[in-house]
């Protein structure tokens, strides 16, 4: 991959994680209107726990349990060292992992960063599903294209 498009495509990394954090503050904005506050909040530990998880690959965070996640302090910790690994580390870097059934995996630093940010947006998608099962209706829209468009308006 050319010098330029990496740069280019780390830019758009940032991009995104620019686009996770806003999108959690949104949900974490919106915790004190659930019925059942707790369950939402272990949703944003989870994708906190994620984040956690995954960067002590790469980084030298001890990993917690998503119930002693701090929110939204270690989110946003967590996130502000992705950013580092994403400015240090190259793009197709190989990292070594072991699998859920013990074998050994191998992932490109993109493709684990890429996981980490889906995963969250996964997961936002949950707490909009517990929001309108509860019957919430002011919920924050966090679609990426929500964002994205704000972006363009600034």
């Amino acid at each position: 991959m050319g010098a330029e498009l990496q740069i280019a495509e780390k830019q758009f990394f940032e991009t995104l994680l620019d686009y996770e954090q806003w999108a959690n503050e949104q949900w974490l904005n919106t915790l004190s209107k659930f019925q059942n506050r707790d369950r939402a909040e272990l949703v944003l530990k989870h994708i906190a726990g994620c984040y956690s998880g995954w960067i002590t690959l790469v980084d030298d965070w001890v990993d917690k349990p998503d119930a002693e996640i701090d929110l939204p302090k270690d989110m946003e910790e967590l996130l502000r060292r992705w950013r580092l690994v994403l400015r240090s580390r190259g793009l197709d870097e190989q990292i070594e992992f072991t699998g859920g059934k013990g074998a050994k995996r191998t992932i490109r630093v993109r493709e684990l960063l890429h996981h980490v940010l889906n995963h969250g947006t996964y997961h936002r998608g949950h707490l909009r599903g517990l929001a309108e099962g509860e019957g919430m209706t002011d919920f924050p829209e966090t679609d990426s294209i929500s964002y994205f468009v704000r972006l363009r308006k600034n």
